[in-house]
């Protein structure tokens, strides 16, 4: 069981490399073989690493790990940015619902340090400032996209008094990296077009996601 759980883990970190190096040296079709892959190899290291495969929570990150499938595969086509970013925001969602529903009975970080987040704050809200005078008719759709990352990037923060500090930190690793990942895609596309920025997106985002399921993982061992 655990060979076949590393065997997905390495194979997803391989075809993320592969992805990582078409991206740098500009093969854009050789993509098409790369990054749909990414998804469903984790979410099998996923399934196969999970104990209990019945509960919501377990639904909840497979449901976040299909619609970033169905994100990446939209935005590697020609005008359907809106479709990619749908999928992505509901993905966030269940991110969103995952972690409100860790231990929910127990108190969470901001019961205890309440402004804590508030630089998450500041920073979405001058993110979007900033991106605002790209946007055109995306300011709403955009907003709306911000608004729920930094969400999920707060629930992340929230349950490191809900778990292990192990889980924990994966959470909010992978939500960082996630969010760093969005805002350099959105400089990307609407501001700075540059292969380098291209290379961190996939980056940061093929490590945000590994970071999530390794934090579930490890937050299952606690139940």
């Amino acid at each position: 069981m655990k060979q076949r759980i590393h065997l997905l883990f390495l194979l997803y970190g391989c075809i993320a490399v592969c992805d990582f190096l078409f991206i740098y040296f500009n093969y854009p079709t050789l993509r098409w073989f790369t990054k749909p892959l990414l998804m469903p190899l984790l979410a099998a290291a996923f399934y196969v690493a999970t104990v209990n495969k019945k509960g919501r929570m377990f639904w909840f990150i497979l449901a976040a790990l299909f619609l970033s499938w169905a994100g990446d595969l939209f935005l590697q086509m020609n005008n359907l940015f809106i479709p990619g970013l749908i999928s992505f925001l509901l993905a966030h969602v269940f991110y969103i619902l995952y972690f409100l529903s860790i231990h929910p009975g127990k108190k969470g970080l901001f019961q205890f340090q309440p402004l804590i987040g508030l630089p998450v704050l500041i920073y979405i809200v001058l993110f979007l400032y900033f991106l605002y005078p790209f946007l055109d008719a995306l300011k709403i759709p955009v907003t709306v996209y911000g608004i729920t990352i930094g969400s999920m990037l707060l629930m992340s923060l929230h349950v490191r008094r809900k778990t292990s500090d192990a889980a924990a930190t994966c959470f909010f690793t992978g939500a960082f990296l996630f969010v760093i990942s969005d805002s350099v895609l959105a400089v990307n596309l609407f501001a700075v077009k540059h292969v380098l920025l291209s290379l961190c997106v996939m980056i940061t985002y093929a490590s945000a996601q590994y970071f999530i399921v390794k934090g579930t993982l490890r937050n299952e061992q606690d139940f």
